[in-house]
């Protein structure tokens, strides 16, 4: 019992080795998320600034606010999500718990950016119409944004979360299955935008 116990500890558990791994994982994930999540709240808080950068209609929404105000909460709580990999690493409940937030995390981020970039690059080459006919620069420089900005800030989130839970794992056996969970995950997620069910 004791014994089955101390193995389910060391599949969580980060050995002295890998601890900086996983410091350096949960740094990035912090410092991506909240740099992110700055101009979240400048819009919140009423900023103007960048909005050209977006889709009119959705810049000039009445909830709009709103939106960067929950996006901004959101962001905050996956920043931190980062630095309690690293400072509740030897919690072996809280470790669990963790694990399944990145899991959600990884596959929705991923799988947003991953979509998003290649639905954005259809429309760019006619693949996808526009809604007011065909892409050009001048009208559609929301497509752009995405492509360039937006949507690639999701995989590589997606991805450093992927890659910080892998840090907090030790055995092969539990990396494996990791990677085959976010894998599903992302694919899950995909299916969803095809299917025109998107989470943010």
């Amino acid at each position: 019992m004791i014994e089955r116990r101390a193995r389910s500890n060391e599949a969580i558990s980060p050995k002295p080795q890998s601890t900086r791994n996983l410091v350096w994982a949960g740094y990035a994930v912090f410092i991506w998320s909240i740099a992110y999540m700055l101009p979240h709240l400048y819009w919140a808080l009423g900023g103007t600034i960048g909005l050209s950068l977006l889709k009119e209609s959705i810049a000039e929404a009445a909830y709009w606010k709103m939106i960067n105000w929950v996006a901004s909460g959101f962001l905050t709580a996956a920043g931190f999500l980062g630095i309690a990999f690293i400072y509740f690493r030897k919690q072996k409940i809280i470790g669990w718990f963790l694990l399944a937030i990145a899991l959600i995390g990884c596959s929705i981020s991923a799988s947003h950016g991953i979509y998003g970039i290649i639905y954005r690059l259809f429309q760019i080459t006619g693949v996808v119409e526009m809604e007011t006919g065909a892409f050009n620069v001048a009208d559609h420089k929301f497509v752009l944004s995405d492509l360039l900005l937006f949507e690639p800030w999701f995989l590589i989130e997606g991805i450093l979360l992927g890659v910080l839970g892998w840090c907090y794992l030790n055995k092969p056996r539990s990396r494996k299955i990791w990677l085959i969970l976010c894998t599903a995950g992302v694919i899950l997620g995909l299916i969803s935008g095809l299917l025109n069910v998107r989470f943010f």
